[in-house]
């Protein structure tokens, strides 16, 4: 059995764009400033809220250069590749390696022309990247994005790979957390990756929770976490009033990246808005976005005076 040695939050950092859809460095660290602060455990770098498929690789290098000097050592940084191409992914991740990460989420976007996204895919690509790297491997179910379910079945054949040791499973099916668990959870640690069902999947035992959201309420995200193991009456308030009021902007405008944008710039954070074709979000949900966020600054307080 191999030690889980990523928990708690891990906040999926935006990428900060200038209006000329250039990385601005200054709101990252404004931004990595202000999730330190409100208590995050963990950073990740161009994750799918950071908009890791849209970047090139020089960006995408240019991005973790500056999260991994700015961290100093100070918090862990978990690189996301998001890859369609084995070669590329490899090359990425003995960058990874070469930073001093922890850990890495590499996840193949398996476009048609690929065997019609067949599993045998899917695992030589794991293998690949094994095969080129120490790091241990974060898988990344998020089918929609990928193409491909990574179904219980699947992530036990993955696990026989030595370096996998986590998945974050992001389907919103609370279910899949105990099918995993149950079938292979002495070998691989599933990570909350869906502000959907985060309550349910906490309670279940996730030990690590990764979500956009936490851009917006890094604060709120920590206190739900140690809220599951001390009186769920708390954590369903926490959950109800400080985290899933975004998640509902966010179903209901179909804009997730501009949503979490939005918050983070109600939080006076100037991280631009989602590289085009995404867009900022319309005028009323920037003012509710704006008026949630001081709201759940005055509960946050209330709450950490209840988690003492």
């Amino acid at each position: 059995m191999h030690p889980s040695l990523l928990s708690g939050t891990i906040v999926p950092l935006l990428t900060p764009f200038t209006a000329k859809e250039d990385f601005d460095p200054e709101a990252m660290a404004q931004l990595i400033d202000y999730v330190l602060r409100e208590g995050a455990d963990a950073l990740m770098v161009t994750a799918l809220t950071g908009e890791g498929p849209l970047l090139t690789l020089e960006e995408t290098l240019a991005v973790w250069d500056f999260v991994f000097a700015k961290a100093e050592n100070r918090i862990p940084v978990v690189p996301a590749i998001i890859s369609t191409t084995t070669q590329r992914a490899v090359r990425l991740v003995r960058f990874a390696q070469q930073k001093g990460a922890p850990a890495v989420m590499a996840v193949p976007i398996l476009p048609e022309l690929y065997a019609g996204r067949s599993y045998d895919d899917v695992y030589a690509f794991y293998a690949d990247i094994a095969s080129s790297t120490s790091l241990p491997l974060i898988l990344f179910n998020y089918p929609s994005l990928t193409g491909i379910d990574f179904v219980p079945p699947l992530i036990e054949r993955l696990a026989s790979i030595e370096n996998v040791r986590y998945i974050k499973e992001s389907t919103g099916d609370s279910r899949r957390v105990h099918a995993i668990q149950r079938l292979i959870g002495d070998r691989i640690s599933v990570i909350c990756g869906s502000p959907n069902v985060a309550l349910e999947s906490l309670a279940l035992g996730c030990r690590a929770w990764i979500t956009g959201t936490m851009n917006i309420v890094p604060r709120s995200a920590r206190q739900l976490m140690r809220a599951v193991v001390k009186d769920l009456g708390l954590a369903r308030r926490i959950y109800y009033r400080q985290i899933l009021p975004f998640v509902d902007v966010m179903s209901r405008n179909f804009n997730p990246t501009g949503t979490i944008k939005a918050g983070v710039c109600a939080r006076g954070i100037p991280v631009g808005a989602p590289r085009r074709p995404g867009s900022p979000v319309r005028p009323e949900d920037q003012r509710l976005l704006e008026r949630l966020a001081r709201e759940v600054d005055a509960w946050e307080e209330e709450v950490e005076q209840e988690l003492l």
